[in-house]
């Protein structure tokens, strides 16, 4: 009875009950162990241990620093030497610009002593080949975004590498990159030129006569193809030297590159822009594909030996800041001009009757901080003075 009554209640509470079977004890382990796998832990050993509030105060002297100093600017190596230095421990050893000043940095601004011991910390490669590339592609495509099972195909691979890779290979997996669309877009130039027919003796006139009359604006953007190079002035309007090549060899604009839309309120709609911080150059462009094997890389180094020395101006720019506001937080006393010792008058002119009015103006009954103003009256006189020029200057009205 008390059996059925207990059934009873677990169909009215929604709960199930369970009849003895021989599996009984197998099912009761495996419970416990769901129940330990998702439970809550609850004591003092699960807790967090919460460390003691830090102050906003300035750390006292006796305290010990916890921050290491890496890296701080040394006046005595040129810049020069210096980016030799940072290259050579970049191509060689695969360190970071970080990397490579930290260790010249222990080793005291010693550059043979700092160049000598780059071989023994050679830092963790985190390249991917293009087998791993491969293994990679095929581990997503069997298992999906399991990376734990993609890691058995990669076992030298952290983990973390490869959700880092993952990331950058699903945004750019259908992707071309602007180099090669600039070099697709030359080669169908390249094809319409030498398909195109071969002009007659008038065309060839005309394009003569267009050739003296299109005269160089400088630099800005090109009317047809919307590209920043150096354009020219034509009957088109300004066009880039590609546009108006093709203009005077066919007497149209070339519909190759960024077309236009039909909107008519807002063309500019249809003006296709590189990722934001990246600014392309037609020119720059033209000179890296049609370059010479070899000289595209050395056009490149000099992009980054340039963009290193702005990354040293700015830093350098920020220490200088960070100098400047730790004098700053020091306080302007030191700058303040030295005070005269200005003799106490009791007479009253009319510039100091004026100061007068114009601290209690501006402090009210403050009668110390008016005397500063004033300069050559303690706060006994303020008080004098506001007792007896109340009415004449309504200073009520003035508070």
């Amino acid at each position: 009875m008390v059996l059925s009554e207990r059934g009873v209640q677990d169909i009215r509470s929604g709960r199930r009950s369970r009849a003895a079977s021989p599996n009984s004890h197998n099912s009761d382990e495996s419970s416990n162990t769901d129940e330990s796998e998702y439970s809550m832990k609850v004591g003092d050993e699960y807790q967090a241990s919460i460390p003691a509030l830090i102050s906003s105060g300035p750390c006292p002297t006796t305290e010990v620093e916890n921050a290491l100093l890496v890296w701080a600017p040394c006046t005595t190596i040129d810049d020069e030497r210096l980016d030799k230095y940072i290259n050579e421990a970049k191509e060689k050893c695969g360190y970071n610009v970080e990397q490579a000043l930290g260790m010249l940095f222990w080793h005291k601004y010693d550059l043979e002593k700092a160049t000598a011991d780059l071989q023994n910390y050679t830092p963790l490669p985190d390249e991917w080949t293009v087998e791993d590339k491969v293994h990679f592609e095929q581990g997503f495509q069997y298992h999906g975004k399991n990376f734990n099972r993609i890691k058995q195909m990669l076992p030298d691979k952290p983990l973390s590498s490869l959700i880092k890779y993952y990331y950058l290979w699903k945004k750019t997996r259908s992707r071309t990159s602007l180099m090669v669309r600039q070099v697709r877009k030359l080669c169908a130039q390249k094809d319409e030129g030498s398909g195109s027919e071969a002009p007659s003796d008038n065309e060839s006139d005309m394009d003569q006569d267009k050739d003296n009359k299109a005269e160089s604006s400088g630099k800005g953007n090109c009317a047809n193809c919307f590209v920043s190079a150096q354009v020219y002035n034509t009957a088109k309007g300004l066009l880039c030297q590609a546009c108006m090549q093709y203009f005077k060899r066919t007497g149209t604009l070339r519909s190759s590159g960024t077309m236009r839309t039909t909107s008519r309120h807002n063309p500019a709609r249809s003006k296709k822009k590189p990722p934001r911080g990246m600014h392309l150059n037609y020119d720059d462009l033209v000179a890296i594909v049609t370059s010479a094997n070899g000289e595209e890389d050395a056009i490149l180094r000099s992009m980054d030996s340039e963009i290193i020395s702005f990354k040293r101006q700015v830093q350098n720019n920020k220490q200088m800041i960070s100098q400047l506001k730790h004098k700053m937080s020091a306080g302007i006393d030191m700058y303040r001009p030295p005070e005269g010792g200005s003799r106490i008058n009791t007479r009253w002119n009319s510039d100091e009757l004026l100061l007068a009015v114009q601290g209690i103006r501006k402090y009210g009954r403050d009668f110390k901080a008016v005397a500063e103003v004033v300069g050559n009256k303690t706060e006994a006189n303020i008080k004098t003075f506001f007792v007896n020029y109340r009415s004449r200057f309504n200073l009520d009205d003035v508070l």
